[in-house]
């Protein structure tokens, strides 16, 4: 010890350090350690960085593709089947009926904690922290990692193209793998689960807040090169005649054309634009800006006409009022689009327009065809968090938290949990923070020092480590003199300011539009099925869970399971028709007996 000293004090005198000691070997777990090659392969060892990855210097003669992320979600569910079975579980056989997935859009950890406390205090039901979501109590969660195949953060159409398809894409594709084309729109186009579904004869629908166009929604029906291109006037010339927009995709194509319930927002993209639309509270950011058509056709109305055609009963509505009065047990196909844009954020809803739970409770009632149904998969997305966050308006993106806790709740109470998989998660996270140290009951909108009257500067609970809120808060001339402080103080704003639906939390990195978080999201599962989340996975994994369980798809035939279900249920299905019939010819013989022999 003495002579480290000795070394350390003559180094500090000679004013330099020397670069002695060589640095630290790759940690193990991260190299290719034990496996000799880091090539790739399917080795089973458990050294090295994985059998799906290769080191940074074998990067470029990795193809990422369909078949390359077919195989990771596949080789997963193996991993958790086998898991299971050395456990001696039977739960991950358990079929699903009906599949119902919920997307939080943007709704990372973060804003999970955030968002419940948020309830609990909304409903005034004790100091919040102590809140349950809906979903909290799900019996399985795991943690899906998002990035792109091109981004280390994603976006949500990256993301919803690996949940709903099975294979992990580019930022801004819609449906399509990495090797997609701006010329060549048959090129890496992937079947969702929404096709997989209706190949076995199950219902579909689609929900959102959002633009029934915007990337999440769509990545469920569309293949396009580009999220952007909903409408026409946004697919770029070199493309045009060889990609269709995303809103043509929706009434032209399968699966789009075959779903039986789509409703959210999006009138402008689908050639419908309503010229008396009002809008009370002024949101900004550029989610508020919308396309238009150039070719003069109401998609919509094409939509509904294609379907009278086929003799199906089909409704087209506007208004929550018309929403409510659809006959759901006789409507087949039911579209509704409330707005020109995006559905207003529920804190601020506008007269006309229906919540996520009135059109989530409206879906199933349309997709739910009784027992001798084959059943539904069904998409909910809460689309406005992500939005509020987008433009640091904390107050509405919590708010949209709570909308989608009450549309789940919805859906337990009118499912059957024994044959019903709902999964619950985000498609990525946002840079969102839940900071400092308030005390507990405190507001969560509100002061995380609030009861340290000596602190320097008062901060928020929630803020953000970029956005448009850096504007709001900078001090400008309310800068004290001689002061490091270059935030306005929090006391400067009135109670009428801060708890107003457009009031932005800080922000210390100044850009336009906050950006999206790259950390893991959580999933949570309930129903059959859903022991198969578990652990840590790869996010396109998820679309194998609904494959497997739901018994459609590419893991239809991963074992036998299906097959056994199959027939099982073919085999109840005949004994109780034969129930059925012996109860309707009871009465017919008692009939006869009181006629004859009494």
């Amino acid at each position: 010890m003495h002579s480290v000293l000795l070394i350390l004090a003559a180094v500090c005198a000679a004013g330099t350090w020397a670069a002695t000691v060589q640095p630290p070997p790759v940690i193990q777990t991260l190299s290719t350690a034990g496996s000799g090659s880091g090539s790739g392969s399917d080795s089973d060892s458990d050294s090295g960085i994985g059998p799906e990855f290769r080191l940074v210097a074998d990067k470029e003669s990795v193809l990422e593709d369909a078949t390359f992320w077919r195989r990771v979600g596949l080789k997963q569910l193996g991993k958790i089947i086998e898991k299971a079975k050395r456990a001696k579980e039977n739960s991950y056989q358990h079929k699903a009926k009906n599949i119902i997935i919920f997307i939080g859009d943007g709704m990372g950890l973060s804003t999970i904690s955030a968002g419940r406390i948020y309830k609990g205090q909304y409903l005034k039901h004790g100091h919040g922290e102590e809140e349950m979501l809906s979903f909290d109590e799900f019996p399985h969660t795991g943690l899906a990692k998002t990035y792109n195949v091109d981004k280390q953060v994603p976006d949500s159409a990256g993301t919803a193209t690996a949940i709903f398809t099975g294979v992990k894409s580019d930022y801004g594709a819609i449906g399509m793998d990495t090797t997609r084309s701006k010329l060549n729109a048959s090129q890496g186009r992937l079947d969702s689960i929404m096709d997989w579904a209706q190949r076995e004869g199950k219902r579909t629908g689609v929900v959102t807040t959002t633009r029934i166009t915007h990337a999440t929604p769509a990545a469920t029906f569309a293949r396009v090169y580009h999220r952007d291109w909903e409408c026409d006037t946004e697919v770029p010339q070199e493309s045009i005649g060889i990609h269709a927009d995303i809103a043509r995709q929706l009434v032209e194509n399968a699966p789009g054309n075959r779903l039986n319930v789509v409703l959210g927002g999006g009138l402008s993209p689908m050639g419908a634009f309503n010229e008396s639309e009002v809008q009370t509270v002024q949101f900004e950011g550029g989610t508020e800006t919308i396309c238009k058509r150039n070719d003069e056709r109401n998609l919509a109305k094409e939509w509904l006409q294609r379907h009278a055609n086929d003799s199906a009963d089909a409704a087209l509505v506007y208004t929550r009022e018309q929403l409510m009065k659809v006959d759901v047990e006789e409507v087949d196909h039911l579209m509704g689009l409330f707005r020109n844009n995006h559905i207003t954020y529920s804190i601020a809803r506008e007269q006309g327009e229906p919540s996520l739970k009135e059109m989530t409770e409206t879906a199933i009632g349309v997709l739910e065809r009784g027992k001798q149904s084959p059943g539904y998969v069904l998409l909910v997305e809460g689309g406005r968090i992500d939005q509020g966050h987008h433009q640091n308006y904390a107050r509405a993106a919590l708010h949209e938290v709570y909308e989608l806790d009450l549309a789940v709740q919805a859906a337990l109470k009118m499912t059957d949990s024994e044959e019903t998989l709902i999964l619950v998660t985000a498609d990525h996270s946002h840079s969102v923070t839940f900071n400092g140290y308030p005390e507990r009951g405190a507001d969560i909108l509100g002061a995380a020092n609030s009861h340290k009257p000596k602190d320097p500067m008062v901060y928020e609970t929630i803020t953000y480590a970029n956005g448009p809120g850096y504007f709001d808060h900078l001090a400008n001339e309310t800068k004290p003199a001689n002061s490091s402080n270059v935030w306005m103080p929090l006391k400067l704003y009135t109670k009428e300011q801060t708890e107003s639906p457009t009031y932005r939390h800080m922000a210390t990195l100044a850009l336009k539009d906050e950006t999206h978080g790259g950390e893991d999201v959580i999933v949570f599962a309930s129903g059959p099925g859903s022991s198969l989340v578990r652990g840590v996975f790869e996010q396109n994994y998820l679309a194998y869970v609904m494959s497997y369980a739901g018994c459609m798809g590419p893991a239809k035939n991963f074992d036998d399971s299906c097959k056994r279900h199959l027939s099982t249920a073919g085999s109840n299905k005949a004994e109780s028709s034969a129930a059925a019939l012996r109860l309707s010819l009871l009465p017919l013989l008692a009939a006869w007996l009181i006629a004859h022999l009494l």
